[in-house]
């Protein structure tokens, strides 16, 4: 079930009632059954995997507890295990297709194809939501959850299917807390709503079919045009991304809930780093807790630290697809990165008077995450083209 859809729309009407109707110990058991109908509503197969999948992975956090014999092998079978399902729907098709290509530039060829699956809707999502939740019962922030709570936590549908990421310890809470149907949720939550809609249809829905056709045939648009393309497909996925976040903050709080923002003003940014603070904030957390920080960080000097960086924004670009062009585009935000500590630590005192400083730093990064968005939006082959066209490269 899509947000933008009046069958979204009618779910949320019923939904809301129901809930706010039913004594409050039933709540958080209502608000589940609600996700398993609204995760059955787009593909009904899938539910089985997601159903299955919540109390296998409480059955791990129950044998990972600090001080249990054996916790770190559970632990790694329980993370892995999340990862692989992860791995077998979505990336099942790009490592063959690797694969096969390796081998055939070695003579070798290979007839053999996997399967085509249909990823279960926001596996990446829940699958991330599943990860942070056994590290941190391994690390002991929090004890295993009833299963109960973990199914809520995983099927809370505001958030199941385009996040934000959450966390346990501070959705948990939530679960638990005395709550009424107040004015003041209802009028923020349904203002968030609209705002999300208003940025999803009315901006980034208008931008889609520009971008689209000149990416689609770049070798038909001029310089000035192939610009304006990209300045419209940089509109058209923060808008996009951003208004499925407020749609998803807004819906929460109908409910009561509360859950972490995702964006805020990443194009207002004055260097690379600051964009990755604000833009998509729950996956760069976790990928920087999960990821980054595992890999060493930057506790082992400046030349691992932009190792891990590499390899922690390629792994992110992969998240966004299975593709070789999401993994280029997140290793090319992996050398800006790095490019920005070299600079940010050998930079000149002086500085551009009256804030000409901040504002060139704004247009200089916003430039360069447009080139990014390239790599995102089209293969390698056709990036490279376009980017020799915007920046003039014969």
């Amino acid at each position: 079930m899509i947000f933008n859809t009046w069958a979204f729309g009618v779910f949320l009407v019923v939904t809301l009632a129901l809930y706010w109707s039913v004594p409050s110990r039933v709540r958080p058991t209502a608000l589940t059954l609600f996700g398993l109908y609204f995760y059955w509503y787009y593909y009904p197969p899938h539910v089985l995997l997601i159903v299955a999948s919540i109390p296998a992975v409480w059955v791990v956090s129950q044998r990972i507890v600090p001080g249990r014999a054996g916790r770190r092998r559970w632990l790694a079978l329980g993370v892995a295990g999340c990862l692989g399902v992860l791995v077998y729907y979505k990336y099942q098709g790009f490592l063959a297709g690797t694969l096969r290509g390796g081998l055939a530039s070695f003579g070798v060829p290979v007839s053999w194809a996997p399967p085509r699956l249909q990823p279960p809707l926001g596996i990446s999502f829940f699958v991330f939501e599943y990860v942070h939740y056994l590290i941190e019962i391994g690390r002991g922030t929090f004890v295993p959850a009833p299963l109960r709570d973990l199914g809520l936590f995983i099927l809370f549908f505001p958030t199941l299917i385009c996040g934000p990421i959450k966390r346990y310890q501070l959705f948990r809470p939530q679960e638990y807390a005395e709550r009424r149907f107040t004015a003041v949720d209802l009028h923020a939550g349904l203002h968030r709503i609209v705002i999300g809609l208003a940025k999803k249809t009315l901006i980034a829905d208008q931008m889609a079919p520009y971008s689209f056709f000149v990416f689609l045939h770049p070798e038909q648009a001029s310089w000035a045009r192939l610009w304006l393309a990209v300045y419209a497909y940089a509109t058209q996925i923060y808008f996009d991304f951003a208004g499925y976040s407020d749609i998803a903050i807004g819906t929460a709080r109908l409910f009561g809930y509360t859950v972490p923002e995702n964006f805020d003003r990443p194009y207002r940014q004055a260097n690379i780093a600051a964009f990755w603070r604000t833009w998509h904030m729950s996956l760069t957390s976790w990928i920087t807790d999960y990821v980054y920080i595992p890999l060493g960080g930057n506790r082992r000097g400046p030349r691992r630290a932009a190792w891990n960086r590499l390899v922690s924004m390629t792994l992110c670009g992969l998240w966004h697809g299975a593709a070789w062009h999401f993994a280029v585009w997140g290793l090319y935000h992996g050398v800006m990165l790095n490019l920005y500590r070299l600079w940010a630590a050998r930079r000149p005192a002086w500085r551009l008077p009256l804030g000409l400083g901040r504002v060139a730093g704004t247009l200089v990064t916003f430039h360069v995450v447009c080139l990014g968005w390239v790599l995102f939006v089209c293969d390698l082959p056709r990036a490279a083209f376009v980017v020799r066209r915007l920046l003039g490269i014969p």
